[in-house]
């Protein structure tokens, strides 16, 4: 009788083993690939799970990423906007099968303020899990109007400070534009040149968010954004982020994905930066005088020494160039005012693409995600081209000439001192003196 109970005991430890193993190969197997899975489950009790409760595993295993979207939603911006549409699942499903992830979604559409823009300023949509939510939200997204050149950028940045971001989580915020803020050059601005009407500065607002623990990706839609490379790059670099170029709505996808991916592999090298501030501070020194380039070299030699590894999003498979020295000349300010006393513009590159004769000059723009074409433009359209195409004939326009090659991936090295500099730069800005 006991040899039969302990026969059935050893028979039941057996099963449970193997259907455990069963379960980790299957989770295992997830692991970087593009899977495909539908948007719900449904519960017995006729509830539904997210695609991230599916396949996340335990919190305690993985961490919490909260992902926010900032998209200029005017007329230009058509071809970017169907690309996040149409890729939002699979960005969805790549940094949770590639991290493990607890992924949440957030929107916050752009355009300009009235008279430009007679839509609206803004629209914000608050975080969710669902990916169906957020491609609904998508969905409704047109591209429309917009008016002079500068949009409201300053007023959408704000709103991306005032979602409810997670205290644990990793903070991405990826800032999708193609125009300058308000304010920025007043030459070129018709409406606002003093900048947001409603008082938003662009540079305080990405002290804010920095504040709050939340990292800025700039995806810069070039060539329109390429004069104000500087400034994007200004306020990515303030909050430890990155700009990232990017010529064709393709390589959207990559763009989020790698950089997400990047920032969830660099938050485990937080506290090793959060400790070199602190024994800084502690001898004395104040968020204005820390010796920045001290702390990233100590944290840089010490986890390199220590073979620390992380993932780096890479174009044409090298690492992205990090901000210039005017882009952090301009991070130092601390108003947009400061900044537009020393701003200066940056020249826009030139490639041929045709005009289609059938259509109107003064309503049309030209549609960067293709090698011509056209889509319908924003309000105002014919004042937004002239000061772009004056200098060129019919048959030219500002397309780069690499946007068909151009690649994004992501890649895992050793860490690099760009990548600390970024996280010292970060951490530096939530300190109240800076």
């Amino acid at each position: 009788m006991i040899k039969a109970t302990q026969f059935c005991m050893l028979f039941w430890l057996l099963c449970v083993w193997l259907i455990t193993g069963i379960n980790t190969r299957t989770i295992k197997s997830l692991k970087g690939k593009n899977i495909k899975l539908p948007d719900t489950l449904i519960k017995p009790d006729g509830q539904q799970d997210s695609i991230i409760d599916m396949i996340k595993p335990s919190s305690s295993q993985n961490g919490k990423l909260d992902l926010a979207f900032i998209m200029d939603t005017t007329g230009s911006m058509s071809s970017y906007i169907n690309s996040a549409k149409d890729n939002i699942r699979e960005i969805v499903e790549e940094i949770v099968a590639s991290s493990g992830s607890d992924v949440r979604l957030a929107l916050i559409e752009y355009r300009d303020h009235s008279p430009e823009d007679r839509t609206f300023v803004t629209r914000k949509n608050d975080f969710t899990s669902s990916v169906s939510t957020m491609k609904s939200w998508l969905n409704t997204a047109r591209a429309r109007g917009g008016g002079d050149r500068p949009e409201a950028v300053a007023d959408a940045m704000f709103q991306a400070t005032k979602l409810s971001w997670r205290q644990d989580a990793t903070k991405i915020s990826v800032m999708i534009s193609d125009a300058p803020p308000h304010g920025l050059v007043p030459s070129e601005d018709t409406s606002f040149p003093e900048g947001s009407p409603n008082g938003h500065d662009p540079m305080q607002i990405a002290r804010d968010l920095a504040q709050k623990g939340v990292t800025l990706y700039v995806i810069g839609v070039e060539p329109p954004i390429v004069p104000y490379k500087d400034f994007f790059m200004a306020l990515a670099y303030i909050t430890g982020g990155q700009y990232v170029p990017l010529s064709v709505p393709r390589l959207l996808v990559n763009a989020i994905t790698g950089g997400a991916q990047e920032e969830l592999s660099l938050r485990k090298f937080q506290a090793d930066v959060q400790q070199e501030i602190k024994q800084a501070s502690a001898a004395g020194g104040s968020g204005a005088s820390i010796n920045k380039q001290q702390i990233a070299q100590t944290v840089f030699r010490k986890l390199q020494k220590s073979g620390a590894k992380s993932k780096q999003l890479v174009r044409n498979n090298k690492t992205l160039d990090g901000p210039s020295a005017d882009a952090k000349v301009l991070a130092s300010k601390k108003s947009l005012v400061e900044v537009r006393k020393i701003f200066k513009k940056g020249n826009t590159p030139r490639t041929k693409f045709s005009f289609s004769p059938r259509k109107r000059l003064g309503r049309l723009r030209p549609s960067f995600a293709t090698k011509g074409g056209f889509h319908r433009s924003r309000v105002g359209g014919a004042r937004r081209m002239s000061s772009s195409f004056s200098k060129f004939r019919p048959s030219e326009a500002i397309i780069p000439s690499s946007s068909v090659s151009d690649k994004l991936s992501t890649k895992e090295s050793g860490i690099t001192l760009e990548q600390i500099n970024r996280l010292v730069e970060k951490e530096t800005a939530r300190l109240p003196s800076v």
